[in-house]
């Protein structure tokens, strides 16, 4: 097991890395939280898979619970929002208590959000069980819930006590979320690291067959990648802001597909095509890089219906993204592999061009 720190002005913590160190769980606990209230918020698949590795390592003397929410994005809602404060109350949790959020990305967010508001703040525990959560979402402290008009527009941040993933857990996941995963490690190799998107090159086949290895790499190198840019940049004031590559167009086609038939990860992979196109257009990328970013993400094929696509509705829906400043959406964008700038669009007019790309078969 590995040990990746997170430090921070106010606060410091660690992500525990390995496979098969699920074990190990209540021993990590035990050093963090010392309380006697526990409150696991998960979903009845991820509990059935995997829910006995949790429950056998959390203290017997200690008050528990398992509140479970629905699969996917429609659980980040107001109305399950609240129904698990209610649960909270119902079964007396104080401010004291624990909240441990076990499951993908929407549990983490969502879980994240409870721990940040209930009470006005409880602690809590980040572990992720699917690609996507170990590389990406559970790191950095960003929780919160969708709006009907736009995904995460209601948020906070709330840093763990600790994160801790296993690449053990993954070998249960769909194909679909391991090519949700996939996308975010994919965003760090476009923007940030050229030697991770060469062993993304030589290492995708294995990756997406989930060879444990490979995965375990991943993660590790994507959770160091993620912990340094946040220690920079805690609240997304300037350096984090790259680790949206890809997403201003993503968080459009998620909305736009309510949400449902296109997973985070997998709008992620698309909004990156959408960001490479739009930067070749704009003269910013060369063909070189261009075809290399394409050709890797082209190698995990995303299932979506393009004819769907309605280029005016997506680009005003990216008006409402978080990074929208003054009006005018915000993107980051790269001139060569790992090499990330930040551009502030004036013409929208090319962002329905940008677009185009997922209409085309490259």
């Amino acid at each position: 097991m590995e040990q990746i720190e997170v430090k921070l002005s106010h606060s410091q913590y660690p992500i525990f890395v390995g496979a098969g160190i699920w074990p190990q769980f209540g021993q990590v606990l035990k050093q963090f939280y010392q309380g006697n209230q526990i409150a696991v918020i998960s979903n009845q698949t991820i509990w059935r898979l995997h829910g006995d590795k949790l429950e056998s390592q959390l203290p017997a003397e200690a008050q528990k619970r398992v509140f479970f929410v629905p699969d996917g994005e429609k659980a980040k809602s107001f109305e399950h929002l609240q129904n698990l404060y209610s649960q909270l109350l119902e079964n007396r949790f104080e401010r004291g208590s624990l909240v441990i959020g076990f499951g993908g990305g929407v549990i983490g967010d969502l879980a994240g959000f409870v721990a940040a508001t209930f009470l006005r703040g409880v602690h809590f525990v980040q572990y992720p069980t699917t690609l996507l959560a170990q590389v990406d979402s559970s790191i950095g402290g960003k929780v919160g819930i969708n709006h009907s008009m736009g995904k995460n527009l209601i948020g906070a941040f709330k840093q763990p006590l600790f994160v801790f993933s296993d690449a053990a857990l993954l070998q249960t996941l769909p194909d679909a979320e391991i090519r949700c995963g996939l996308g975010e490690v994919i965003k760090y190799g476009l923007s940030l690291d050229p030697e991770l998107f060469e062993y993304l090159e030589s290492h995708l086949p294995q990756a997406l067959e989930k060879d444990e290895g490979v995965l375990n790499h991943l993660i590790r190198k994507s959770a160091q990648i993620k912990a340094n840019i946040v220690m920079q940049d805690e609240k997304e004031a300037n350096l984090r802001m790259v680790l949206n590559f890809g997403h201003t167009f993503g968080h459009a086609l998620e909305a736009d597909y309510q949400f449902s038939t296109l997973k985070h990860g997998e709008a992620v992979a698309l909004g990156m095509k959408c960001a490479l196109h739009f930067a070749r257009l704009q003269g910013f990328l060369n063909k070189a890089n261009y075809d290399r970013g394409l050709q890797l993400l082209n190698r995990m094929p995303i299932p979506f219906d393009a004819q769907q696509l309605n280029r005016e509705r997506l680009v005003e829906r990216m008006t409402l993204d978080k990074k929208v400043k003054g009006g005018k959406i915000r993107l980051v964008l790269i001139k060569a592999i790992g090499q990330h700038f930040f551009h502030t669009v004036e013409d929208v007019s090319l962002l329905k061009k940008a677009f185009e790309i997922l209409e085309k078969d490259y």
